[in-house]
């Protein structure tokens, strides 16, 4: 391969990368709620009521919950 095929797909997959960053997406997706706390080590109704007082982890209109936001809500809780 060419070095200015592989410089050309060097560029490319960083602009990807920054798409994927700007628009929220990871490669690890995406869960419902009942993911959330099982992946949490907690209860459906816990993390209702953690929304119900708008203490919970970040979670998209469309009620979702992405892991990295998971990650974060848990290791602010520990810290």
């Amino acid at each position: 391969m060419s070095p200015e095929v592989k410089s050309a797909i060097f560029d490319l997959r960083e602009r990807v990368k920054k798409l994927e960053e700007s628009a929220g997406r990871t490669k690890r997706g995406r869960t419902n709620q009942r993911g959330a706390a099982q992946y949490l080590g907690k209860s459906r109704e816990w993390l209702r009521k953690l929304h119900l007082r708008g203490e919970g982890p970040h979670r998209a209109p469309d009620g979702t919950y992405s892991f990295d936001d998971l990650d974060a809500f848990s290791e602010k809780k520990t810290a």
